[in-house]
């Protein structure tokens, strides 16, 4: 049964709008692990050059990208039939990723593989109980819980509904958002309790609009969408500078700078918003082949993040020997276009040989 009280001019379900909007969110996860992981570009606090400035601005654009991705999932699901089927499928993704990897490359004596500890055995092995990739594992626990939260959705009135999203933010989002302190429970916005304040503030979307976004101009919304999302990650960028200077000068609040750069600061969830508005009211062409390259962003996700090559990649493209040069933004893209198109080449066959297997099985007459 559908809510009586939701909007008539409800954002329309354009596929390829969030298909690409997926794409763009895989490369900003790229770049991110390429700035984190291989660039290992130094703290704000740390570092106050030019080059080092340009590279933490960049960073805040690209944390949008994880939420914008949970939006999606939370966008199209609320009222959507619940699938075993599906869960195993997603499962058995992360499980052919982690598994096969390092087993591929431990026999070509690229990864030693048996030289392992038991810790990174497990998380080769059981990759959701042990977070192999701390996302799939969010996300396959979002997906199993999500009948339940598409149940409540579909129940409450817009006024409880808002309650309860603004409930969710205060707790998850804005009190780490105002609060000096370590909090213990908070997990930097990588856990699926995150995604679930996520998966809800995506539902009310798209059941009720935005808010503070009055027009029913797609246009309009589009640009109030790509505004939002401008302001607030340089506004991301600008608290962390502000707060670096504390942290150079005194050495206190320096966990304050550090949060500013989480999934959950408040400035990011907004922008985050903004982000997805903006895809959700865009006209975009070529939507076949969006959609099929937008079906392997999760196996990008899955390849290059492998605990075999998430080193290995970043080593092999020559990043720490492109830092500091004032050429590396252009580095940097070329990175993300090699990686992300080898892994939609990879994920392509993977996806391949799933279908083969799935494929039924003809009786004799």
């Amino acid at each position: 049964m559908s809510n009586p009280d939701v909007q008539t001019n409800k954002i329309k379900l354009r596929q390829s709008n969030f298909e690409l909007l997926r794409i763009v969110s895989m490369c900003m996860i790229i770049a991110m692990h390429y700035m984190t992981k291989g660039m290992r570009i130094p703290k704000l606090s740390v570092d106050h050059s030019l080059h080092n400035i340009f590279f933490w601005v960049i960073y805040a654009f690209c944390l949008s990208s994880v939420n914008a991705y949970v939006f999606i999932s939370g966008y199209f699901s609320i009222d959507s039939k619940w699938n075993i089927g599906k869960l195993i499928r997603l499962w058995a993704e992360v499980l052919v990723y982690s598994i096969c990897v390092p087993l591929v490359m431990s026999a070509f004596g690229i990864f030693d593989l048996a030289g392992k500890d038991l810790s990174v055995k497990q998380q080769i092995f059981l990759p959701v109980s042990y977070e192999h990739y701390w996302f799939a594992t969010a996300y396959i626990m979002l997906f199993i819980v999500s009948p339940i939260l598409n149940a409540a959705i579909q129940k409450l009135d817009k006024k409880v509904f808002k309650m309860v999203l603004i409930t969710l933010v205060a707790v998850f989002c804005g009190f780490k958002s105002v609060n000096p302190y370590l909090i213990p429970w908070d997990k930097y916005g990588n856990d699926v309790m995150w995604f679930i304040a996520l998966y809800v503030t995506a539902g009310y979307i798209r059941l009720y609009g935005v808010p503070f976004i009055k027009t029913k101009d797609p246009k309009k919304i589009k640009t109030y969408g790509f505004a939002a999302y401008v302001i607030f990650s340089l506004a991301t960028f600008m608290i962390a500078f502000a707060y670096s200077f504390i942290v150079m000068n005194t050495g206190k609040l320096e966990y304050s700078m550090d949060m500013t750069y989480c999934y959950n600061y408040i400035t990011i969830y907004i922008a985050s918003i903004g982000l997805f508005v903006a895809f959700a009211n865009m006209d975009t062409k070529g939507r076949d082949l969006l959609n099929r390259i937008a079906a392997c962003t999760f196996g990008v996700y899955l390849l290059h993040d492998n605990i075999a090559l998430r080193e290995l990649w970043q080593k092999v493209l020559g990043i720490e020997c492109a830092a500091g040069k004032w050429w590396q933004i252009f580095h940097m893209l070329v990175c993300i276009v090699i990686v992300f198109v080898i892994g939609v080449l990879i994920d392509c066959i993977r996806n391949g040989i799933f279908k083969a297997f799935n494929k039924p099985v003809k009786k004799d007459r």
